[in-house]
């Protein structure tokens, strides 16, 4: 009976990983980055904020 439940398990369990990982992951991504950058933005100001995201993308 363990046997089938760990059977049953992997079934149900890998196939939501690779939906996650491969559709579901590149979907949020899309979403919350964005969102994010414009909730800091947001946060701290249209000067200040463009500051910041300068500060962090470039590198000397």
């Amino acid at each position: 009976m363990n046997f089938f439940k760990r059977v049953i398990g992997y079934v149900l369990f890998l196939p939501f990983i690779g939906f996650y990982s491969y559709m579901l992951g590149s979907l949020l991504k899309g979403i919350l980055i964005p969102g994010g950058l414009i909730m800091l933005w947001l946060i701290l100001g249209p000067k200040e904020g463009y500051l910041a995201l300068k500060k962090a993308f470039i590198t000397k």
